[in-house]
């Protein structure tokens, strides 16, 4: 089965505007490939929701608690600085750890990149596109 990591952005997106990031996560929660996930990539959700978007806390906690029931959540054990932006190098990292094919993004960092270690890092179009090969 397909592992994936969803950035933060696909997660957020999902909520916000639908579109593919959205029918990427439904496609995860349904079993279509294993979502992937770590304590950092969790947090970074939260915070953004909470800071950014001022989302409730009850509603976060809702979230987070999806996302844990739905995905494997992995405690990468090494550092990686691959990514331009310093701060996109936890998904890499999850990826990595998790044993992942890909990484879901619409970060242009981590989209230059386009593969680390044989790990696909592709858009939430491109992902489906996949899924449907």
């Amino acid at each position: 089965m397909i592992r994936a990591v969803l950035d933060t952005n696909i997660i957020i997106s999902s909520i916000f505007w639908g579109g593919n990031p959205h029918e990427v996560v439904r496609r995860g929660i349904i079993g279509d490939y294993q979502l992937v996930a770590s304590a950092e990539i969790l947090d970074e959700v939260a915070n953004k929701l909470r800071t950014k978007f001022k989302f409730p806390e009850e509603s976060i906690q809702e979230l987070v608690d999806i996302l844990l029931t739905y995905c494997h959540i992995i405690e990468p054990s090494s550092k990686l600085d691959v990514v331009r932006d310093k701060s996109d190098n936890k998904i890499v990292e999850c990826a990595y750890a998790g044993k992942a094919n890909c990484i879901v993004t619409g970060d242009p960092d981590l989209l230059d990149l386009k593969e680390f270690k044989s790990i696909r890092i592709l858009t939430a179009k491109q992902f489906l596109n996949m899924l449907r090969q």
